[in-house]
């Protein structure tokens, strides 16, 4: 990973909170009311008659673009407001289907075999490719009044799904749902849960406000630290997890240990981002760090710093393309790592 050395803003927003996705060098990126496709120019827009409340997910298989949406609150609408996922064609922005998944707001959606798996405000919900409901299972809002943390910001949850289970944060507790029935196989108790689940080799990891919980896939605890972040973890091929709490912590997956830490001058709701070599996180300006420093001749943790933008720490940044996109005040920016002529 480069260290970048210039950069350009590829499509222009009011502070957005939900990174871009991207499939064959296209970058599909959602914000506002409106989503559009780039690839180097502007490939389409498509304007929105619900507003944007999440990080959207790709089927490339069936050509469908999936975008957690609301109808936001006022005096006469109604009460309580819907929340749904609204599917657009990857090739024109068409909106094909608008599918209603609870009240509020949409947090995050996933796909696992054509199915669509949201945690929305109130419930998970799994529908069919057609958006016929499957089973929804009641949730609550992840809004902790007594640590003034409402669920604006709760734009990247979205369902872990395997073959045995589907992992989604309750209000202070992971819960295991069965994911051809939606039943509730275990719940552990998470202080202030309010980022996504994080499947790893042994289970899942669950970060909180208050405390960072590891659980095996039987649902018992295999350690608990008391790390606070309000970003979801972030694993490693080789198992290790990366937590963005005030600083930005590697830890062993077996213990929960810290292995080292690294300053960051502030964080959010953004994950950070694992490469083979690298660590990257948004906090105000984009870092990457070595994971091996290769012992205490070694270089600096820090491998670069690129400050020329203001990188939101409510969107993760995505590598792809070859590049590295984050999303700022201005919108949605591509990080070159040389200047253009």
């Amino acid at each position: 990973m480069p260290e970048p050395a210039a950069h350009d803003v590829l499509a222009s927003s009011d502070w957005p909170y939900a990174p871009p996705v991207v499939h064959e060098d296209v970058v599909y990126f959602a914000a506002g009311r409106e989503v559009v496709a780039v690839n180097g120019n502007e490939q389409w827009s498509r304007r929105l008659d619900t507003e944007v409340c999440g990080a959207p997910a790709l089927d490339p298989s069936r050509e469908r673009l999936y975008v957690p949406t609301r109808v936001v609150q006022t005096s006469n609408g109604p009460d309580p407001a819907p929340a749904f996922v609204t599917v657009l064609s990857l090739s024109d922005g068409e909106i094909k289907h608008t599918f209603r998944v609870g009240d509020r707001r949409t947090y995050g959606v996933s796909l696992a075999e054509g199915d669509i798996y949201a945690r929305n405000a109130t419930a998970c919900v799994k529908l069919a490719p057609d958006g016929t409901e499957q089973w929804r299972q009641p949730l609550n809002p992840l809004i902790y009044d007594e640590y003034n943390l409402g669920d604006s910001t709760a734009t990247q949850i979205t369902p872990a799904v395997t073959e045995d289970g589907v992992y989604v944060p309750d209000r202070n507790a992971v819960v295991k749902l069965d994911p051809g029935t939606g039943d509730e196989r275990w719940r552990v108790t998470v202080d202030t849960a309010y980022a996504a689940s994080v499947i790893d080799d042994a289970g899942v990891i669950q970060t909180g406000h208050q405390e960072t919980v590891a659980v095996n896939h039987a649902g018992e605890v295999r350690w608990r630290r008391d790390l606070h972040s309000r970003g979801a973890a972030a694993v490693a091929a080789n198992g290790d997890i990366y937590v963005i709490a005030g600083d930005l912590h590697e830890l062993d997956a077996a213990t929960g240990e810290t292995n080292w830490q690294a300053h960051l001058p502030s964080e959010g709701t953004a994950a950070p981002v694992v490469t083979e070599k690298s660590v990257l996180a948004v906090s105000g300006d984009v870092r990457a760090f070595r994971r091996d420093t290769g012992g205490i001749l070694a270089p600096d943790r820090k491998r670069w710093e690129f400050a020329a933008v203001h990188a939101a720490a409510y969107s993760s940044p995505v590598i792809a393309a070859g590049q590295v996109f984050v999303v700022g005040p201005m919108g949605l920016i591509a990080l070159a790592s040389e200047k253009s002529e």
